[in-house]
């Protein structure tokens, strides 16, 4: 006899801001209270419960003794946190374990469909579809209203009729959430425990310096308020904030028509990925302002001081970190601690994690070589150069270690650079992991990038300078995906290479020409997706990875090494250009993110091509790597606080920091089985801050 599932959803109200501060502070805030519960055992009608009611014990055995991920809702981590702090007020039980639970949004997000109720619904098609009116609902009974006096207060008074929408509102969505956790396949038990893993993560929550957080909200508050009142004078008023680009863009105008130079330095290419029409823009984004001020270190005179003035402004005020800082405030809890930081499959069709909240995935790398002593003169209000780029290199350093406890964290070196040679499983790939082990074994020779700068320059890797290795590093981390010149520039920039987009053209051209172990790959892809879509139920090998659509109606899925799939769902063979006589057949699939305009019923569509298939097999096997870790990690017993883009922090005793970062460098280094061959190498750290 298996086990029987209870689906079931909450409708709450609170004083807390949930958007604001978060879940978890959510759920342990006094005011938050339960409005009803709806809920359903395996395909039975669904119930309703609400404060005043008996509980039903059916329930209150289920919630005693649950199997493994047999409580299943929508956003699980919301259900969980309201039956462990504010159901539990109301019956004898105690709650149930983290893995008693099942996210059925986690299973959307996984299979590459979006994670919002109703946007999920929409996207399926589903035949019953969620309230429009549970937002006007949720305003009126959920959060406080505006009184007469003038104050806010929750309404513990509501109207009848309100109560009774609210309640057919929460019995519809129990009804959606199980209609939809059918119409794509569960998450495997490892996925379900990956997810486990992670919430754990979240509860256990990362301790911020609140008391500089906030003081740093000040100073960056001052010092934005100060660019404002520059950007006045110098403008004559024209522009009070570095906000108002458009009124920036008009100010420049007589300069953009006048200067060639400064005009293509302003002009960008779009390509609409949906439609694959491209159009020109003038744009004054943080790439942008970097071109014109060192048009100006090159030529003074290009542009009026005045003007230049004010670009410094914009790009001084583009590095504000005001709102992190109040997140921080925001969401950390009682103890200090933020809470609720990563979502499990939130990165698209890959399954690696994303940041809620305080988007951690978003922290600038550059950290500030002197943190204490820079958190001391904001805390003594003394005045810092530099404040938003001050500010912003102390962002991860906000991050600390509670007293007697000290942070260990380790950083996967070159993931995706090594992974997608190994994927191909050719002879190009393994000359490619036969560098990287290389270099693992002694530091000093020549590594993957000088290698590529050496193809390049025609010269001996060893001869590789600092600035042509800088080269090879855009190189690497923008060719391997089937980018051409503008992936090629955009990448550059970050890491301050200037070359013209000719000579862009070239380096990619030629890099493609010596690497053909990764060109092949592309179109291997792009041939078993394809072969996959014309012959239903048959499997096609690419390197590593195989296609298949087991039939008509299913998504086309990419199985990995590690087992877990890839989704692409609803997915069709189109001409994608209809003008020529031989037609390119292409493989298109709905895009989660990619929402309907108004009026349009069609959810969006993406093209798939070779390096798109490289860029999400790759990186998805760089996240089965994390996941495997963070499984290792937690089985062991180590307190994992956090693990942002390829990276793992733990949180110890002091007295452990040693064996702590022998045991997390093991962890990281020591591959699941499926992953032989594979050369891994990492950098660890340990302080009492966040740093690297």
């Amino acid at each position: 006899m298996t086990n029987p599932v209870l689906h079931l959803d909450y409708e709450t109200r609170s004083e807390c801001d949930l958007f604001k501060s978060g879940a978890f502070n959510y759920a342990k805030h006094e005011s938050t209270d339960i409005i009803c519960l709806g809920y359903a055992f395996d395909e039975d009608p669904v119930e309703l419960w609400h404060p005043g009611m008996p509980f039903p014990s059916a329930l209150l055995d289920m919630f005693r003794d649950p199997a493994p991920a047999s409580l299943h809702a929508h956003n699980a981590q919301f259900e969980w946190l309201i039956t462990q702090y504010v159901l539990t007020q109301y019956s004898n039980i105690t709650a149930p374990p983290l893995d008693a639970w099942y996210c059925t949004a986690a299973q959307a997000r996984a299979r590459a469909l979006p994670g919002a109720l109703d946007d999920l619904g929409r996207c399926l098609g589903l035949n019953i579809q969620k309230d429009k009116r549970g937002k006007e609902l949720i305003k009126l009974l959920s959060v406080p209203q505006l009184t007469e006096d003038g104050d806010k207060r929750l309404d513990l008074d509501p109207d009848p009729d309100l109560l009774q929408e609210m309640y057919d509102y929460c019995l519809r969505d129990v009804e959606v959430e199980r209609l939809a956790e059918k119409a794509t396949p569960p998450l495997s038990e490892e996925e379900h425990d990956d997810w486990v893993v992670n919430e754990m993560v979240n509860a256990r929550g990362l301790l911020v310096d609140v008391e500089f957080a906030a003081a740093a909200t000040a100073y960056a508050e001052d010092e934005k308020q100060d660019i404002s009142d520059k950007l006045t004078d110098i403008t004559d008023g024209e522009i009070t904030s570095p906000h108002q680009y458009q009124r920036i863009k008009d100010h420049m105008g007589p300069f953009i028509a006048e200067h060639d130079a400064v005009r293509l330095a302003m002009t960008r290419v779009e390509k609409n990925r949906k439609t694959g029409d491209e159009k020109t823009r003038i744009s004054l984004d943080k790439s942008v302002r970097l071109k014109l001020l060192r048009m100006v270190e090159e030529d003074p005179n290009i542009l009026p001081y005045a003007t230049v003035e004010m670009i410094k402004l914009i790009d001084e005020a583009g590095k504000s970190s005001v709102h992190k800082y109040q997140n921080m405030v925001n969401r950390a809890d009682t103890d200090g601690r933020v809470r609720g930081a990563y979502m499990f499959s939130g990165a698209g069709q890959t399954g690696r994690f994303s940041s809620l909240g305080l988007q951690l995935h978003n922290f600038p790398r550059r950290t500030a070589d002197n943190p204490d002593e820079i958190r001391s003169q904001v805390m003594g209000n003394y005045e810092i150069p530099d404040v938003m780029d001050t500010l912003s290199t102390m962002l991860r350093p906000s991050i600390i270690a509670a007293p007697g406890q000290i942070l260990v964290g380790g950083d996967w070196s070159s993931i995706e650079a090594r992974v997608l040679p190994w994927l191909t499983g050719t002879e190009g790939g393994y000359r490619v992991l036969e560098v990287f082990k290389g270099n693992d074994k002694d530091p000093s020779a020549p590594d993957v990038y000088m290698h590529a700068a050496a193809d390049l320059y025609q010269i001996d890797p060893r001869e590789v300078t600092k600035d042509q290795r800088a080269v090879g590093k855009v190189i690497i981390l923008s060719a391997g995906y089937q980018g051409g010149y503008r992936a090629f520039q955009a990448m550059a920039r970050a890491y301050n290479v200037q070359v013209t987009d000719d000579e862009a053209s070239v380096i990619i051209r030629n890099w493609r020409a010596d690497n053909s172990w990764c060109t092949e790959f592309w179109y291997a892809l792009e041939r078993a997706a394809r072969d996959a879509m014309w012959n239903p139920g048959t499997s096609f090998d690419a390197g590593r990875i195989t296609y298949c659509r087991p039939d008509p109606e299913a998504p086309l899925y990419a199985a990995l090494p590690s087992g877990r799939i890839l989704s692409y769902p609803q997915p069709r063979i189109e001409d994608m250009d209809k003008d020529m006589d031989r037609p390119q057949w292409d493989v298109t699939c709905t895009k989660a993110a990619w929402k309907p305009a108004q009026g349009e019923t069609e959810w969006g569509r993406v093209q798939l091509y070779g390096g798109l298939y490289a860029e999400n097999v790759t990186q998805a096997v760089a996240a089965d790597i994390l996941r495997y870790a963070m499984r290792v990690a937690t089985d062991e017993g180590w307190d994992l606080v956090g693990h942002t883009h390829d990276e793992l922090i733990l949180e110890v005793n002091e007295k452990d920091e040693d064996n702590a970062a022998r045991a997390l460098e093991r962890i990281m280094l020591d591959g699941p089985a499926w992953s032989e061959g594979l050369p891994l190498a990492c950098e660890t750290w340990s302080g009492r801050r966040y740093g690297k």
